[in-house]
């Protein structure tokens, strides 16, 4: 059934393809908002469309109304227009979701509040789906972590505090994870990560993370009794403006207990680093 409605939510028109009622629900805090930015054209439409991986059904709440979302075929849409108008969306408790990031799939989202709702993968937060690229204020932990997360936080410019948590040892796929954040954003909390075994840490997936911060990971990582084997390291150190991609130079006279784990992860590990890091003298 098609419902068209008028937000209680600081203005705004939606509309859905799930079932609709009036009324709150068991739901959560918001989970996305979608924002009238000065540099927006209007009316500004937002989406959300969700993939396979979603556990349905679930609801989505805009303002005071609800849609059940029994399937993939059913969405949420709804316009902005003018600066500063927002809208904000909940998902009922316990929803397990991710969205489509395909050609007509979810758009529009300016800013995520919280991620417990959210099943992560490939280009979840990228700069392509999400206009505010600072997650530094969320909190919790995603619902569920697919086994890509290539591109994940491309470009963003404040990563999770407790990213250091995040479960990734079922990641095959790292490329690109934190291409283009900046170092002042990153630091040494990917040490607390277990890789799994085979993992491939593709270019540019911890570009940028400081010379301290990257010798503080590989001790990390060889002292973690669980450590992933024959994980495959394609230069993911490169940091601007030398480009992703480049190998990292580090000094073995300033950070030896790093390269003494470094030589660590190879012999006992088997992790190959191939030219990700060039020690010097």
């Amino acid at each position: 059934m098609f419902i068209a409605i008028a937000d209680s939510v600081n203005g705004g028109s939606g509309q859905g393809t799930g079932t609709g009622s009036g009324g709150g629900g068991n739901r959560t805090a918001p989970v996305f908002q979608f924002l009238g930015r000065p540099l927006d054209r209007f009316p500004k439409f937002y989406q959300l469309v969700f993939t396979s991986e979603s556990e349905f059904p679930f609801s989505v709440f805009i303002g005071e109304t609800e849609y059940v979302i029994n399937s993939t075929a059913d969405t949420v849409s709804g316009q902005l227009t003018q600066v500063g108008e927002t809208v904000e969306a909940s998902l009922s408790f316990g929803a397990r979701v991710e969205l489509s990031l395909g050609k007509g799939g979810s758009s529009g989202i300016n800013k995520i509040f919280r991620f417990d709702n959210l099943i992560v993968g490939e280009l979840a937060f990228s700069s392509f789906h999400v206009e505010d690229r600072d997650f530094s204020g969320v909190t919790t932990l995603p619902a569920r972590i697919l086994d890509d997360l290539s591109f994940c936080f491309s470009s963003a410019t404040g990563l999770p505090s407790n990213i250091g948590l995040w479960d990734v040892s079922n990641v095959v796929d790292f490329l690109g994870m934190f291409n283009g954040v900046p170092e002042s954003a990153m630091s040494d909390a990917f040490g607390q990560w277990t890789f799994g075994d085979s993992a491939i840490i593709g270019s540019q997936a911890f570009a940028n993370i400081s010379d301290a911060d990257l010798a503080s990971c590989l001790v990390q990582w060889a002292a973690n009794a669980n450590q992933g084997s024959s994980v495959d390291l394609n230069r993911p150190f490169g940091s601007d403006p030398r480009g992703g991609g480049a190998p990292r130079d580090l000094s073995e006279t300033t950070y030896p207990a790093a390269k003494a784990d470094y030589d660590n992860l190879i012999a006992n590990n088997s992790w190959d680093f191939a030219t990700s890091i060039n020690w010097l003298p």
